[in-house]
């Protein structure tokens, strides 16, 4: 059974929130039910509204700004174990919705920018590598 067909709720208050902006859907599965909108600014730019499921069997509602393959931000509900009323699933939408668009990188992304992440331990030691592989040949 898909995520669609057992929160049926969920979808409909997904489509009530979004359906007049035309969302695609990314994928329908019993994993991850994901729509996505295009952001304005950003030919490769995309927001994805997801409910997912959860490895003890409950499910949250997240929402992912990406920039082609590259997340910018991701807000997370908490876990859910029933399908919740139409009304509720709006009010967790929105409250979700409405903490992502206020986050500092969808701030700076709405203003034309890209707030750097740092690269972390892994990416420096990536560098560092292919730096002495380049001078050692």
């Amino acid at each position: 059974m898909t995520l669609k067909q057992e929160y049926s709720y969920y979808n409909k208050a997904i489509l009530a929130l979004i359906g007049d902006k035309n969302p695609v859907v990314a994928s329908d599965d019993n994993k991850i039910l994901s729509y996505f909108l295009p952001l304005r600014n950003f030919k490769k730019g995309f927001d994805y509204f997801e409910l997912t499921r959860h490895k003890n069997g409950g499910v949250y509602f997240n929402v992912v700004t990406m920039l082609g393959l590259r997340t910018i931000v991701k807000t997370e509900s908490e876990i859910y174990f029933r399908d919740c009323s139409e009304m509720e699933w709006i009010d967790i939408i929105h409250n979700i919705k409405m903490a992502h668009f206020m986050t500092e990188e969808y701030q700076a992304l709405k203003s034309g920018y890209v707030k750097k992440k740092d690269s972390g331990c892994l990416g420096t030691l990536i560098v560092l590598i292919l730096l002495s592989i380049s001078l050692l040949a």
